[in-house]
């Protein structure tokens, strides 16, 4: 007979836990380590993944002030994604934090910038030519760079500036905007040929610019013309300013353009990176990171400065050397653009010149490999589809020119001939379609880091020019000069003017 006491309830997971251990034995032993397992497993399941993840770099290349400020206040760091040859930053966190120091290696020599005494004296008429004697026969840079100022001149802006897009055909893509920097290129070709505003064939041409340039300076020293936060162009065209101002300060002794200059200086120092050394698009801080393209313009900038005798702190050099070591290879005989990047030989170029300039000697051999680089069949200069590198050829000129012999003497004349025989030498000088004496930037297509396709004809036609004036444009950082050659004579006022800002 079966006796019914009530219904049966299903066992629960706890209770036939609970039977198990008041049981004793293996099994509860298994069972409880079975549930530990498990509620761990699920445990981790739960968590919020995407708050381990690294954040994806924000690009603040587009955005205005304020809406920079409301992103910020929404993640950090900032990281900028954006490079020169349009390659995005890896998002891959870097083996040393931005904010650690980056101590000199102790095989390094010193940081001991160059004396710069005497270095702009080549660009007197005089000295020029007997320089220009020896390397460029039957005179065809001389005439390719008096027929592209030709053709700067006419692009001047009735306010004194130029622009990198309008007044001309083949002008790019107009993707990159800065009136600062196409102002600073057109300037640099002027005054690296001996022009400047104080006297000459384009006195009033430069001095316009000059003008137009200092006007356009904002309270803080900033020389960029948009009012944008972090676009791509802003370091550049404010470091190729100071170098036309500090050029312009040094020829000239001029008191206007020498406040702005310091001004400008000033606002460099205070953007650098301050504990790895590097500049970018934006003012640095401990948790950013520079790149070396902009970084090489900057740094030129400060050395510029020395050279108007305006005072720059040893530190700025010190930092700039810490960040190019960040981006070494081969013991400093090789540089990229990031830490992440690979070699390049525009890179390597422009590594090895700020190491000239911060004190490196002739002999190193870092930089005699690195020169035996550049010097490879396959970086000789060519003007062909997909080979050009103009960019990549104006910090490989002043390199080798510094390094001097008849390697570099070589090199020159097959550059000058490449870029003299691609000159446009005839058409319209109508505004509008004027072309003779510049460069088409897209016939044929250079190299994509080159960015002439994007910057247009008005870029390609200056760091043509600069190539080309690369013999006299500045005395090699490796011959000894007398600082009184070349030097203005001095005025009460000039004298008077460089005792206050220093």
């Amino acid at each position: 007979m079966i006796r019914v006491v009530g219904p049966v309830k299903p066992s629960t997971g706890s209770e036939r836990l609970r039977r198990s251990l008041k049981g004793g034995g293996f099994g509860a032993v298994v069972s409880v380590s079975t549930h530990v397992l498990i509620l761990t497993v699920l445990t981790w399941f739960l968590i919020d993944t995407d708050s381990l993840a690294p954040e994806e770099p924000l690009d603040l290349r587009w955005l205005t002030a304020r809406e920079v400020e409301m992103k910020q206040a929404a993640r950090a760091p900032v990281q900028i994604s954006s490079v020169p040859d349009a390659t995005p930053t890896s998002p891959m966190p870097p083996q040393t934090p931005p904010d650690a120091p980056m101590p000199l290696k102790p095989t390094r020599p010193a940081v001991r910038p160059v004396d710069v005494s005497g270095r702009l004296a080549h660009r007197k008429p005089e000295l020029k030519r007997k320089h220009m004697l020896k390397i460029d026969e039957g005179g065809k840079s001389d005439l390719a760079v008096r027929s592209a100022l030709g053709w700067f001149a006419r692009q001047q802006q009735p306010t004194g500036n130029w622009r990198l897009h309008e007044g001309y055909p083949d002008a790019g893509q107009r993707t990159a905007r800065t009136d600062t920097g196409a102002t600073s290129l057109a300037l640099l070709a002027f005054l690296g040929a001996g022009f400047d505003h104080t006297r000459g064939d384009h006195q009033q041409t430069v001095a316009r610019g000059i003008n137009w340039l200092v006007g356009q300076q904002r309270g803080d020293g900033n020389l960029f013309d948009i009012d944008e936060f972090g676009r791509e162009e802003a370091f550049y065209a404010h470091s190729m300013g100071t170098i036309a101002l500090c050029e312009a300060v040094a020829l000239t002794a001029d008191r206007k353009a020498r406040q702005a200059a310091v001004n400008a200086v000033n606002f460099l120092v205070k953007t650098q990176q301050p504990t790895q050394g590097g500049w970018k698009y934006q003012p640095q801080t401990p948790m950013t990171r520079g790149d070396l393209s902009v970084t090489g313009w900057a740094l030129m900038a400060l050395h510029t400065a020395r050279i108007a005798d305006i005072e720059v702190p040893e530190q700025a050099f010190v930092l700039a050397s810490n960040f190019l070591d960040t981006v070494e290879v081969q013991d400093g005989a090789r540089y990229r653009y990031e830490p992440d990047f690979g070699v390049s030989p525009a890179m390597t170029a422009e590594g090895l010149l700020c190491r000239q300039w911060l004190g490196w000697p002739r002999e190193h051999p870092s930089l005699e490999s690195g020169t035996r680089f550049l010097l490879g069949e396959q970086h000789r200069p060519r003007w062909d589809d997909g080979r050009r590198n103009v960019y990549a050829w104006y910090y490989t000129a002043q390199v080798l020119h510094n390094m001097g012999g008849g390697e570099w003497e070589d090199w020159y004349r097959a550059a000058r001939d490449e870029i003299v025989s691609h000159q446009a030498r005839t058409g319209s000088i109508r505004r509008g379609a004027d072309v003779r004496g510049s460069w088409h930037p897209a016939q044929p297509r250079g190299q994509a880091a080159e960015k002439a396709d994007i910057a247009g004809r008005l870029y390609l036609a200056a760091m043509c020019v600069l190539v080309l004036e690369t013999p006299y444009r500045h005395v090699s950082v490796y011959e000894v000069t007398d600082p009184e050659v070349g030097k203005e004579p001095d005025t009460e006022d000039a004298a008077d003017d460089r005792r206050g800002c220093r």
